[in-house]
């Protein structure tokens, strides 16, 4: 884990142990009225990597002077923690953390191969504005967040080489979804965000498709 992600942790461990005593403070267990909330969901990730992997696929191809097959994957799992407070009946505040699994590029050649991964974590940061009562809701905001990359080249299917490399910075956040609260009072939701210039790179943004639940 880098030194980034050590602080993007704590950091969110931070905000969840404030929320947590703000809960403690103001009732032994958790009540409908209670402006804090936990919640937890978990989906896909999706990245276009397309653009990236065809102009590397064919630079490579012309330094090689031979055809280079290119393979790469449109999504992967992710999950984000969340803590949030209800500053009305309409808006929240939110705070998460996030991460997802590697989005892999292959080029490939008859004996040998390059792998890039790439995957994202972080700290986002939002204001939720849910729809009257009709469940629907929209967000808007921002993260921390650090783009991670490696590299790995085998030869016949043996590792020879590998790099790591990664990028950090914030970028904007926006998203919707619809959220139910059943008659026991259980809250679950669904949505779609979108995680914009991930690690500060320009044009490296993550869909996240989710479903969660309140607690």
């Amino acid at each position: 884990m880098s030194q980034i992600r050590k602080l993007n942790a704590l950091a969110f461990l931070a905000v969840a142990l404030i929320l947590g005593g703000s809960l403690t403070a103001s009732a032994d267990s958790h009540s409908a009225d209670d402006p804090v909330y936990f919640a937890l969901s978990g989906g896909l990730s999706f990245a276009d990597v397309s653009k990236t992997a065809n102009a590397n696929g064919q630079a490579l191809a012309n330094a090689l002077g031979q055809t280079v097959s290119v393979k790469y994957d449109r999504a992967t799992w992710a999950g984000r923690l969340t803590g949030g407070y209800e500053v009305s009946e309409s808006v929240n505040l939110e705070v998460g953390y996030f991460m997802t699994g590697d989005i892999d590029i292959t080029y490939s050649i008859p004996g040998a191969s390059i792998t890039e991964a790439y995957s994202a974590s972080g700290i986002d940061f939002a204001l939720k504005y849910d729809f009257d009562d009709s469940g629907l809701f929209a967000k808007v905001g921002m993260h921390n967040s650090d783009l991670s990359g490696k590299a790995t080249v085998k030869l016949n299917g043996s590792t020879v080489a590998s790099a790591a490399a990664s990028s950090s910075g914030t970028g904007t956040l926006i998203g919707g979804g619809f959220e139910s609260t059943a008659s026991n009072g259980d809250v679950t939701f669904w949505g779609y965000d979108l995680y914009m210039d991930i690690g500060n790179v320009a044009d490296a943004n993550f869909g996240y498709l989710y479903y969660g639940f309140r607690f």
